[in-house]
């Protein structure tokens, strides 16, 4: 349907565009037609350029008719084929379509609006219908109109809201609204809410005059009783039919925490046993909270427990509500518990609930009964009569009942007993008689034992020593002692020790020692020896004399220093022992004996062997002479040894040595005078001393010297068999039974009337030994831990007849064994003792009976000095006998609170008494005192008991009390107090509270059956906080007593805040303008929201409300704490023009509340978007022959601003043969405005520049690529016309030798070249025989091998055409020349015409062959002369024929020759004059070689024959004319060469044995065969040299090598040397080195890889090898390469091989034969050697060979270069004196062959 028209502005566009051709034209000058001309046709064009405008619903279907496009255009059906007709659209696609066939316009694909346009109020499509033929452009906007095809969506299917259930009533809750597509009145959308009872449906219009619903809360909710509510929201639009959409809208109730957590019941009892394991369970609580979430979660706590300890008995599981006993119960410290459990939930604020548990402990026998003991008198002396009070007992027991009561008893047995004296104190008396010598002191046990089951005991020692009377004299050990003391002795020497043991102690026990004075003969006892009173030693006073006194009597008298003091003595019975101090005595000699010649006597007054006298005869001095007499050992008898004769001296004199047996021994000395006579009297001998008396007595003494001696022989013999046969005995003796062996210890008692003993329980292993002697009455034996002897009563009666000794002995042996039975008993049965202690039991019956008790009472907080009572007078005790009697008193905890006055015997208060202090809570309360007054001793129990006063108000835990209440708490609600606690007891004790009158609490106590108080705060009225933050109560407690005591607490409630507030904007909508340039980070706007709450509640967070549309969230950000607004992204006014942000203020509580506001931000618009160029391209490539105003691209521009900012006008860079021309608005046309060439210029870059119209302006460009289409109007062109190409000759057929190359400007096709050949005939052939050309590449090829010397050069012609059409094409000429090469050998040439020497008949030049020369020669010719000419010429050229010639030596036995040649001219001439010896016919061989690479060489023969005259016969060329005369010369020829090899021969046989004879003869170190430096030594046929090590090892390290030099004629190729000889031994230090060597001689090693030989190595080279340089030794055929070590740094370890070639090596031989080691593998492993070894170059092989390591032979290495040689050493050893040396001889065979 057309709904328009061309524009109205069309003329005035053409107008104004003819005005600008004009001006343009008048400006242009010589082109003013032509664009004149231009200018009036895009006029035309631009007339013709108009818009159409039709519209279309959407959603039509598939060819709807739009309008018709083709009439309403002005263009004929016919042309709309043939003028190319096409329409675009600008971002349309396909939607549209034209029919060609009838113009009409249809909808060719669904149209959405919504899809299309979006929800712009206006949408188009714009199509541009371009035709050609003339190029026409024109413009139609189809109109999509909107229909009501989309209904209301909401974003979700469901939306979820989350209240509050304290929410306030009419609270709004905004919804989320739904969205329509479409436009207009389809659009518009009213909302419906399904029936409920708490929420309404209210409208909120926005704007942009969209609507919002939003929920109003009518009425309160409550979680508990619904949690959720479902409701459904319905969306309707405006559109017909009506289209509608639903949402469900879930209502969750957020729970508040208004609902304290509740116990089952308010209290609990739990009765437990104390000392329960720690962690028991006591009871589990449980409490409920009707809440959810956080708010139902129970947190249990103890708020307190009664009575308060500093100790934690208890704990519960916060979690479980679990409470377990966490220390120790302990029934006498508490026995019950009151525990006050707190259960608060986690909800904010929390609530409690409260609940009581009552814990109930039951005693156990848990405690020990306690002792305490208080000694009085101690200690007791062992005279103390019985009854006497040693010391008073308390016991107690913390337990109660059965378990608290506590009975005494009194342990070992002993004479002592318990009794009783009031409850639970016990006096410890004496009951029987002491004897501290038996018992020093009792260890009394006092057990007290309580009545629980089972029962517990406690132990108290009492440890009662005995005092001492001196009932007990000293008593010495034994009555008499024996004492030895040597006669001579020093003056106060000490000769004893006496020691006296007193049973008392102390100063009765202290012992003084005296001397019993009498008479020893003369003399007083005292002058013979005195006694220390105090230690008791015995001292000599004098030296005691043994033949003087003998024994001597000491009685020692010792006291103690008791009163009355007691003594006893003792009796020393002291003997005094021998000293030989008298020497021997002579007797008078006996009467003479008829048997005996005579005898010497003598006496000793000392006694036993002091006296032992031995006789001994002084021999005389007789010469040696045998004596004739002799004296007996003992006897002294003097007897002859022979018969006396007539030789024996008249007169004897005989000397007798008399000798005692003392020590030291002493001596007497006899002269015995004997005259010898024949027959008469010989006249009396005597003695140098006149002896006395007769002769009888003289005999006797002998006699009882003999006998002494027969008698100590007979007793020693008797003693020693004595101790034989006891030893015997007791060795065989069965053990335990002989006596003095170890066996059980038994006690053993023996008196007069008997004895008897007794084994004890407890075996220990002693030794009890019978003495000698009679049984001693006193003596008794036992071990320390024996028990008493199991005495049977009759036995004890029996024994007690016996005296009084033994009664004693009874009656401690009856103790001991009665010590385990009781006092009475053991008093009934002692016998004597009856009477006594039945009368101190009456005693001790007639005290208990007078220990009474008393009991008084007295006020707490009594003054100082409040009476009490008269105590002296109520317990019958006189006042003047106070003082007298000691009288005191002693209070058990009570301290000095009471004391009592001893002049009037009045109890007072001493100090202050507090009963709480004293007793705690406790019922009763009494000071409980013992009074004691000795003389006799006596003990009375008074109890004061102590009233309670009301001095104690009561008192409050805190003075200050801190309550929290939250303000949601509802009526009635109860909050739990901690009540007062008053010390007092009874009606003291009786609180009554009150708190002052307020409008919202109340007080509440609660007295429960177990006595306990509950006091509660009550809340009778709701609490605001935002009206009242804090209550101050004051709470009074009053007791009962008179007067009346108070105390208070001050009471602290916190009203805490409920979130029942929401936050509120100070307005609902806020507006801004900003401008779209605005940086990130401005500031829009700050809000602010209130709230009344406080705390967390009052901290509000701003966020955006959702839904937020993206725009928002891309372009603002809002910050949660302060409430500013600032821009984040790009506000552009081009993409939105309004934003509307929705804000809801939401704050910190537990259930959030929130509050809303609306903020409109308007965006004012600015220059900001450069405009936009869109280029469309439609005919390019363009040809570069197309005509001035062919249309290239169409441009359209666009500026996104609005008003001036979006005026865009366009402008083309750089000047180019193009133009733009503007066909509608924002639309332009590039047209071609010139003539192209695209071999000047390819392609265009344009620019297009549109610019707007704001302030400042902003612009933006497009470039435009206008690539120019090729024509083919370029031919190929060559680089040059001509190239000059070299090519060898003999080249390979087919080988390239140039290419060509060809440039066509054109492209494409148009410069693709062709290339060919130019055909031409070439001698007798084709071009195209010689040469090729690639048609693509243009590469030459030469299809054959070129001849220089057949064809030095060749034209070639290439033509090369392009493809285009019409091809074009050009030519281009190659000179190929070719090159020479060294490809044809010299070639002979005929001889010369005949010489003038030729004899006749010589055929000269004619037909002779080239190669041979014939030419006679006369003897006469002199030197330099020449005889012939060798003639040849090359066909090459350049060095390739430049000829030398050359003479070739023949055999002449080493004469000079008689010819030569010349160099370069071949021309022969003498070098001397000819003689007769030279032989008449001389054949010479010249070898003619070029200077190619490689030379090229011919032969030619030259055949002289020598006349002297006459005519020579002919000679043929090839065979020897004559044969005498050959043969003449031949035997001459061999005879010279005989001579000259014999005279060679000899002397080289003469120079080696000179070379070796000096070398001998050289000194050491310099000639052969001698240790020295390793030296390399070559030598050749020019010469020979020598090389040193260029390292030089240090003198200890330095190796000694041998080089010798072997027999036979010397190589011109050798060379030896040894890179790992030892040194050899030629000193000491050589010795040890080589041992050293030696030992690494066993084990054969690979040679050093340090060690190479030269690549260098040539072998028949006139030149030595240096073998320095590293090389590489290539093996034989298939083997390795392998490095090979230098001389230089030849490896030390011993490495034994040998190098030599193979037999019959030649020039043709190149392999080495390498042997290494002492076996030879044929196959080499990894890092082993192998075989064969080759040198490059060299005609000979290399063969190695290691000897084996343990063979005697030399070590040296040596390499032979040459033929073959074979070397065998041996080695020898000498030994010297001093040295040591080794010499090796080494025998070298050269077998030599020729080569």
């Amino acid at each position: 349907m057309l709904t328009g028209e061309l524009p109205p502005k069309t003329d005035s566009l053409t107008a104004e565009i003819s005005l600008s051709a004009m001006v343009f034209s008048w400006r242009g000058g010589f082109e003013s037609r032509r664009l004149l001309l231009s200018l009036l046709l895009l006029a035309a064009w631009e007339a013709g350029s108009g818009q159409v405008r039709y519209s279309v619903p959407e959603e039509a279907k598939h060819g709807t008719f739009v309008g018709r496009i083709a009439q309403d255009l002005g263009l004929e059906l016919a042309e709309l084929v043939p003028r190319l007709f096409r329409m675009a659209s600008k971002g349309g696609g396909d939607l549209l379509e034209v029919n060609l066939q009838n113009g009409i316009l249809f909808v060719n694909s669904r149209i959405d609006r919504e899809e299309l346009c979006g929800r712009s109020l206006e949408c188009s499509i714009h199509l541009e219908v371009i035709v050609e033929r003339p190029l026409q452009v024109f413009h139609v906007e189809v109109e999509v109109k909107d229909i009501n095809d989309n209904p209301p969506v909401f974003r979700e299917r469901e939306q979820k809201v989350l209240i509050s259930e304290s929410a306030p009533l009419d609270s709004r809750f905004p919804l989320e609204g739904a969205s329509d597509a479409d436009i207009g009145l389809n659009s518009l959308l009213t909302y419906r809410l399904s029936l409920n009872e708490y929420f309404t449906l209210k409208v909120v219009t926005k704007t942009d005059k969209s609507i919002l619903p939003e929920l109003i809360l009518r009425k309160s909710l409550d979680r508990e009783e619904m949690p959720e509510l479902t409701i459904l929201l319905t969306a309707l639009d405006g559109g017909k039919p009506e289209l509608t959409g639903s949402v469900q809208i879930q209502i969750t109730i957020l729970d508040v925490n208004d609902n304290a957590p509740e116990f089952d019941k308010p209290s609990y009892k739990v009765v437990l046993f104390e000392n329960v394991p720690n962690d028991t369970r006591v009871i589990q609580l449980n409490a409920s909270d009707l809440d959810e979430g956080p708010n139902r979660e129970i947190s249990y706590g103890i708020r307190m427990i009664l009575p308060v300890s500093e100790k934690r008995m208890f704990s519960i599981n916060s979690e479980t509500g679990e409470i377990r006993i966490y220390g120790k119960l302990d029934f006498e410290e508490n026995n019950e518990y009151e525990i006050q459990v707190n259960a608060v939930d986690k909800g904010i604020p929390s609530m409690a609930g409260h609940c009581t548990v009552l814990v109930e402990v039951l005693d156990l026998n848990d405690n020990a009964p306690e002792v305490m003991v208080t000694s009085l008198s101690l200690p007791v002396r062992e005279d103390a009569q019985m009854g006497t009070v040693i010391a008073l007992i308390s016991v107690s027991d913390r337990d109660s009942g059965a378990n608290g009561q506590v009975t005494c008893s009194l342990m070992p047995h002993s004479p002592f007993k318990l009794v009783s004296t009031f409850k639970n104190y016990y006096s410890l008396v004496l009951d029987g008689t002491l004897d501290r010598e038996s018992v020093a002191s009792y260890e009394l046990v006092v057990t007290a034992r309580d009545g629980g089951s089972p029962s517990l005991w406690a132990t108290a020692s009492v440890s009662v020593e005995v005092g001492d009377v001196n009932d007990n004299a000293p008593v010495f050990a034994q009555p008499e002692y024996t004492v030895f003391v040597k006669e001579n002795n020093a003056p106060g020497c000490h000769i004893f020790t006496v020691s006296a043991r007193d049973a008392d102690a102390q100063e009765n026990a202290r012992v003084a020692y005296s001397l019993v004075e009498r008479r020893v003969g003369e003399r007083a006892l005292s002058s013979y020896v005195s006694v220390h009173a105090e230690s008791g030693k015995v001292f000599a006073l004098q030296p005691l004399d043994r033949e003087e006194l003998e024994l001597l009597q000491v009685g020692v008298s010792a006291r103690d220093a008791g009163a009355p003091p007691l003594g006893s003595n003792v009796t020393l019975q002291v003997f005094v022992l021998d000293e030989n101090d008298n020497a021997p005595a002579l007797l008078p000699p006996p009467p003479p004996s008829p048997w005996v010649v005579a005898k010497v006597r003598a006496v000793d007054a000392d006694s036993g062997y002091n006296a032992w006298l031995s006789y001994e005869l002084q021999e005389a001095a007789s010469g040696g002479a045998r004596s004739a007499f002799r004296v007996g050992l003992y006897t002294g008898e003097i007897s002859t040894t022979r018969a006396l004769d007539e030789a024996d001296a008249a007169r004897q004199r005989l000397l007798v040595l008399v000798r005692d047996h003392g020590e030291p021994a002493l001596t007497a000395t006899a002269t015995v005078l004997l005259w010898l006579e024949d027959g008469g009297p010989a006249p009396k001998a005597s003695s140098r001393r006149v002896v006395g008396p007769a002769a009888a007595a003289e005999a006797a003494l002998v006699d009882v010297h003999v006998y002494l001696v027969v008698a100590i022989c007979a007793v020693s013999s008797l003693l020693v068999l004595t101790l034989l046969v006891y030893t015997a005995l007791r060795c065989s003796a069965p053990r335990g039974e002989g006596a003095c062996v170890p066996g059980q210890a038994r006690l053993v008692c023996s008196s007069a009337v008997g004895s008897w003993s007794s084994s004890p329980r407890r075996r220990r292993r002693q030794r009890v030994c019978s003495g000698e002697g009679p049984p001693k009455a006193d003596l008794m034996a036992f071990s320390p831990s024996l028990p008493p002897c199991p005495l049977p009563d009759g036995e004890v009666g029996e024994q007690s007849t016996g005296g009084d000794t033994s009664s004693k002995v009874v009656n401690i042996l009856y103790i001991s064994l009665k010590s385990f039975e009781c006092t009475m008993l053991f008093s009934w049965r002692g016998g004597p003792g009856v009477r006594l202690r039945l009368l101190s039991l009456l005693f001790l019956a007639a005290w208990e009976a007078g220990s009474g008790q008393v009991r008084y009472s007295v006020p707490e907080e009594a003054k100082h000095g409040t009476f009490v009572g008269r105590i002296a007078q109520d317990l019958g005790l006189e006042l003047a006998e106070l003082v007298p009697r000691l009288f005191r008193m002693a209070s058990k905890g009570g301290g000095d609170l009471l004391e009592v006055n001893l002049q009037n015997g009045i109890l007072f208060v001493n100090s202050r008494i507090d009963r709480e202090e004293l007793c705690g809570r406790s019922l009763e309360c009494s000071i409980h005192l013992e009074v004691i007054v000795e003389r006799p001793l006596q003990v009375f129990h008074v109890e004061v008991e102590v009233k309670d006063i009301n001095d104690n108000p009561p008192v409050f835990p805190e003075s200050e009390k801190r309550i929290i209440i939250a303000e949601s708490r509802p009526p009635e609600t109860r909050f739990p107090l901690d009540g007062a606690s008053d010390a007092d007891i009874g009606v003291n004790s009786a609180l009554t509270y009150q708190v002052y009158p307020n409008d919202y609490f109340t007080l509440d106590p609660q007295n429960t059956r177990e006595q306990t108080s509950s006091l509660s705060l009550v809340l009778r009225k709701s609490l605001d906080r935002e009206e009242i933050q804090e209550h101050n109560l004051l709470l009074t407690a009053s007791d009962g007593g008179k007067p009346e005591l108070t105390g208070t607490v001050q009471l602290l409630i916190t009203i805490l805040d409920v979130n029942d507030n929401a936050p509120e904007f100070d307005q609902l909508i806020y507006k801004v303008r900003m401008l779209e340039s605005a940086f990130n980070g401005t500031l829009v706007i700050k809000l602010n929201a209130t709230d009344p709450d406080d705390g967390t509640n009052a901290d509000i967070i701003y966020s955006f409300r959702r839904p937020v549309s993206p725009a928002v969230l891309y372009a603002f950000s809002i910050n949660s704490d302060s409430g500013e607004i600032r821009t984040k992204g790009k506000l552009d006014f081009e993409e939105r023009k309004l934003y509307e942000i929705s804000v809801e203020a939401i704050d910190r509580g537990n259930i959030p509340m929130a509050g809303h506001c609306t903020i409109l931000v308007e965006i004012v618009d600015i220059n900001d978007n450069a405009p936009e160029v869109t280029i469309t391209s439609l005919a390019l490539p363009i040809q570069e022959n197309a005509q001035v105003g062919t249309v290239i691209a169409l441009i359209s521009v666009s500026d996104r601003d609005s008003g001036a900012n979006g005026q865009v006008t366009c402008s083309l860079m750089p000047h180019s043969p193009f133009k733009l021309v503007s066909t509608f608005k924002n639309y332009y046309s590039l047209v071609l405005d010139g003539t192209l060439d695209r071999e000047s210029v390819a392609s265009y870059e344009l620019v297009v520049t549109a610019r707007d119209g704001g302030s400042p302006s902003l612009w933006a460009t497009a470039s435009v690529s206008v690539e120019v289409g090729d024509v083919n109007d370029n031919a190929p062109v060559f680089a040059q016309p001509e190239y000059t190409v070299f090519v060898k000759e003999n080249n390979a057929p087919g080988c390239h030798i140039f290419t060509v190359s060809a440039r066509d400007a054109d492209a494409q096709e148009n410069a693709r070249v062709a290339y060919s050949l130019v055909e031409r005939r070439v001698g007798e052939r084709a071009l195209s025989s010689y040469v090729s050309v690639h048609a693509e590449s243009g590469k030459v090829f030469a299809l054959q091998p070129l001849d220089r010397e057949e064809l030095e050069l060749l034209q070639v012609g290439v033509s090369a055409r392009d493809a285009g059409a019409p091809p074009l094409g050009s030519n281009v000429t190659l000179q190929v020349f070719v090159l020479d090469e060294n490809d044809n050998a010299p070639a002979l040439l005929p001889p010369p015409p005949p010489s003038p020497w030729a004899p006749p008949g010589w055929p000269g030049g004619r037909g002779r062959r080239a190669g041979v020369v014939s030419q006679r020669v006369p003897r006469w010719v002199g030197a330099g002369q020449v005889v012939a000419k060798v003639r040849a010429v090359d066909a090459d050229s350049g060095y390739n024929a430049w000829l030398s010639y050359e003479l070739q030596e023949a055999a002449s036995g080493g004469a000079r020759s008689a010819f030569r040649v010349g160099l370069y001219t071949g021309e022969i001439s003498t070098t001397r004059a000819l003689d007769e010896a030279d032989a008449a016919r001389q054949r010479l061989l010249v070898l003619v070689r070029d200077h190619g690479e490689p030379a090229l060489t011919a032969t030619a023969t030259v055949l002289l024959w020598l006349e002297d005259g006459g005519p020579a016969p002919k000679a043929s060329s090839r065979r020897v004319v004559g044969p005498a005369a050959a043969e003449a010369a031949l035997v001459d020829v061999h005879v010279y060469l005989v001579v000259a090899i014999c005279a060679v021969s000899s002397l080289l046989v003469l120079t080696l044995l000179v070379y070796t004879a000096l070398r001998c003869s050289a000194p050491r170190g310099e000639g052969a065969c001698v240790p020295g430096q390793a030296r390399l030594v070559c030598s050749s046929a020019v010469g020979s040299w020598s090389s040193s090590p260029r390292r030089r090892r240090r003198q200890r390290q330095r190796q000694r090598q041998r080089v010798c030099s072997g027999e036979g004629p010397p190589k011109a190729d050798l060379m030896a040397f040894s890179p790992s000889l030892p040194p050899c031994l030629n000193s000491a230090e050589g010795t040890g080195e080589i041992e050293a060597g030696s030992e690494q001689l066993k084990e054969p090693r690979q040679p050093n890889p340090d060690w190479r030989y030269s690549a260098s190595l040539r072998a028949g080279m006139h030149s030595s090898v240096h073998l320095e340089e590293a090389g590489i030794l290539r093996a034989g055929p298939g083997g390795p390469d392998q490095q090979w070590p230098t001389v230089s740094s030849a490896t030390p370890e011993p490495e034994a091989g040998e190098v030599s070639p193979p037999v019959g090596a030649g020039v043709n031989s190149n392999s080495w034969t390498f042997k290494y080691g002492p076996g030879n593998p044929k196959q080499s492993g990894p890092g082993e050697l192998p075989d064969k070894f080759i040198i490059p170059g060299s005609p000979a092989i290399i063969s190695i060979r290691q000897e084996p390591t343990n063979s005697q032979i030399d070590k040296s290495d040596f390499i032979t270069f040459g033929k073959k040689e074979e070397t065998k050493k041996k080695k020898k050893k000498k030994k010297g004196n001093k040295t040591q040396e080794k010499k090796e001889k080494g025998n070298s065979t050269t077998d030599t062959s020729d080569q």
